[in-house]
This record gives structure tokens, sequence and C-alpha cells, in this order.
């Protein structure tokens, strides 16, 4: 995404938080109340899109941990808009929550938004990403695995698989979400001098499997058998890629690499000839960042920005030593 775009994205944000701070006493969604006890922390969790797998996982292990770390979980949805995050983020500061937990559809437009979060005394974390460049002040912490890795994992793989160099196509995350750049900066720097090349690299608009399907479906069309290897930046996404390496028939034995290590991701470990999942422990991170946030509440020196989760490498010959996860 160009930086011209990621500027229009952050200005409408801007916009966004001027016009909704008249609106921002809603009430919350998935069972919040406007008003909560003073002698009660609470924590909102405010996903990306709440319907997307990952997140509605991620509420669930909120809810399944918060009260270990004293707190009272609402959700209010991102609803894969920018907007309508700015809007669940002012939401959270009227309701007086202790903290929030973010997961950015847009890492540089929301910053107006956290920064007012934190400024009115919000804990801020972002959760299964990082802040973006440059915006640290505008977060307490945030708790994710180290994207670029999973690129740099990604160039890795297809390196051993294809020692000698291979050609394939690159179909990120969400356009301007930081998990998705870092994951396409990581896999640049990883195959950087290496003889690989990569045809075409596109975003869909949302974590999308249909959108992953169709960008897939036109760069087979495109590329034919020059595709040796696809970087796909979640396995749900990969579900739509093998759908459209089935339909054209004849490339089954193509190496897909997800990222994200759910279900979807184990079950075509399984299923596919050549399928590497890498994983993110969404348990681990969300338990984190709730102990991140009863840090931050307490105002414990001991809080740091930055909470790096490793990754798990999930291939056909590992994949029976982990513990499939419900997403």
């Amino acid at each position: 995404m160009t930086e011209f775009r990621r500027f229009r994205r952050g200005a409408t944000a801007i916009v966004a938080v001027a016009l909704l701070t008249s609106a921002c006493s809603s009430a919350a969604e998935s069972g919040s109340s406007a008003s909560q006890p003073t002698s009660e922390r609470v924590v909102a969790f405010i996903p990306g899109e709440l319907a997307n797998p990952s997140q509605a996982y991620a509420w669930k292990m909120v809810q399944k941990q918060a009260a270990d770390s004293g707190f009272k979980p609402i959700v209010l949805d991102g609803k894969a808009d920018i907007q309508e995050q700015v809007k669940a983020i002012n939401n959270a500061v009227a309701q007086q929550v202790s903290a929030i937990l973010v997961n950015p559809n847009d890492a540089l437009a929301i910053v107006p938004a956290l920064t007012a979060a934190k400024a009115a005394g919000v804990c801020v974390g972002i959760t299964m990403a990082k802040a973006a460049e440059g915006t640290d002040s505008s977060v307490d912490f945030w708790v994710a695995v180290q994207d670029p890795l999973a690129g740099k994992t990604a160039a890795d793989a297809i390196m051993a698989k294809f020692p000698n160099g291979a050609t394939g196509v690159e179909i990120g995350g969400q356009a301007g979400h930081p998990a998705a750049i870092d994951r396409h900066d990581g896999f640049a720097a990883g195959i950087e001098g290496k003889p690989i090349k990569v045809l075409e690299y596109k975003n869909p608009q949302k974590w999308d499997t249909a959108q992953a399907q169709a960008i897939a479906e036109d760069m087979i069309t495109k590329y034919g058998d020059q595709i040796q290897f696809i970087f796909v930046h979640w396995d749900n996404g990969a579900t739509g890629v093998i759908n459209a390496l089935k339909a054209k028939g004849g490339l089954d034995d193509v190496l897909i690499i997800g990222v994200d290590g759910n279900k979807t991701g184990f079950d075509q470990v399984k299923s596919w000839p050549n399928y590497i999942s890498i994983g993110q422990n969404v348990e681990t991170i969300m338990g984190d960042a709730l102990k991140d946030s009863k840090l931050c509440a307490d105002k414990d020196p001991s809080l740091k920005l930055e909470n790096v989760i490793p990754f798990d490498v999930i291939t056909k010959e590992n994949v029976d030593t982990f513990t499939v996860p419900e997403w």
C-alpha cells in the first residue's frame, strides 16, 4: 500500500475522531452496557472484524482469561472498517473502560483515536500486531508474533524446497493491516539476493477467503505452471488458493505457505502435498495482553512496550506433535 493511501486513510480516521466524539456514548455490542461500576475494571476488546475466525477466537480467549487479570471483558466490533473501529475506540473511552485491546484495521489510520484514548487515561494495547512504525507513543504496549519473521520463514521454506531457485506469487493479507505489511516486508527481505522470483504480489481488501481465491484464480490464469510456490498471508486465505489450484488442475505440486496455525492450517498441512503453516498462539497472545493491561492499570513500572510471542512452524513431519487449535 502506498504512503499516499496510508496518509489518506489516516486523514479519514482523524476526521472520524472529530465527527464521532459526540456519539461515543452509544451502547457497546455483545452484551456490554453503557456504564460500568467504578470499582470494576473493564477491558474492551476491539477486533478488526469479529466475524474473522482468528478475531472471534481471540475474543473467546479474552473472555476465558480476563478474570485472571481482574477485568470484566466487553467487545466492540471494528467491522473491517476504519471509521467503525475509530467509533468503537471512542465508544470504549466514553464508557470509561480501564483498557482497550485493539487489532487494527489500519495501523496508521487509528493512531489519532489511540492517542486520544491514552490521553484520556485508558490503557492502550495492540494485539496480534505491533504498533505502526514511529507510533509507539500512541500505545502502552503491543503483544504479537514478529510478523516480519513469518515472511522470512516463508522465504527460508521456499529455498529449502527449491535450492536452485523458483518462481511464484504472494497473496497478502488485508490491505493496510500491520500484520500484512510486516509479513510482506519480511518476505521481501528474506528473498533478497536469492534466486526466488515473485511474479506478482496483491492484497485483498479484507481477510476474506473468497477474495484470496479470486486473486489466486487471476494469477493462475496469468502465470499457469510458472507458479512453483504461493505465499499466502493467512491459512484461511490459502483455502481459497487451494480451491483455485484444484479447479485449474495439474498444479497439486505447488508449495503453499500460510500463516496463523489455525485448525484450517493444520488440516491443509495434512491434506495438501506441500503445505507449511506458520503458527501464532492466540491464547498466549491474548493472555499476555490481559496481563500487560493489568500492569498498565496498576502503573507497574515493569510493563514493557513490546511483548513478542514466538511462532510455531507446522509441517507434515511435526504436525502431530502440536495441539490443534479450536479456531
